[in-house]
């Protein structure tokens, strides 16, 4: 008898551990400028999560890096709750900040002027309210403004 009891007991806790969650696709969907300084230079990324699974997700916040070309560039975070709904995405906009030296590790990028795309990977993890700590890891490309042609 007391192995019945063990066995709903059990069955009873595994009912309780939160459902198997697939890592959400968090991807740049825009960049801007803000606050430029000399040591320290504020962007705003425009980030989609999109949520591969049959739930919910509850974001509590996100915390961030942004290479630019194979290059470390920016780092975010926001605490701006967002649910994402199941097989849905939503998007949320955050403030990050790159350093001096993460500006010159672009220069060389820009240098040629023929350049108007470029590889992005961003990486980091969602805290989520129902589903634990997410992370993620995906890579991308911008594509900048189209430099227009000389009139003739």
């Amino acid at each position: 008898m007391w192995i019945l009891g063990g066995a709903v007991a059990l069955l009873g806790a595994c009912a309780m551990l939160p459902p198997k969650v697939e890592p959400p696709s968090v991807t740049v969907s825009d960049l801007r400028i803000g606050m430029a300084g000399i040591m320290e230079q504020q962007y705003f990324v425009k980030l989609r999560i999109q949520n591969p699974n049959d739930l919910d997700l509850q974001v509590r916040g996100v915390s961030f890096e942004l290479e630019l070309n194979d290059r470390p560039f920016a780092k975010g975070v926001n605490g701006d709750a967002v649910t994402v709904p199941r097989f849905g995405s939503e998007f949320v906009e955050v403030e990050m900040v790159s350093s001096l030296t993460g500006i010159l590790r672009q220069l060389g990028t820009f240098g040629s002027g023929t350049n108007n795309e470029l590889r992005y990977r961003i990486k980091g993890r969602l805290v989520t309210s129902n589903a634990g700590t997410l992370a993620f890891d995906e890579r991308g490309d911008l594509k900048l403004g189209a430099v227009p042609s000389p009139v003739q």
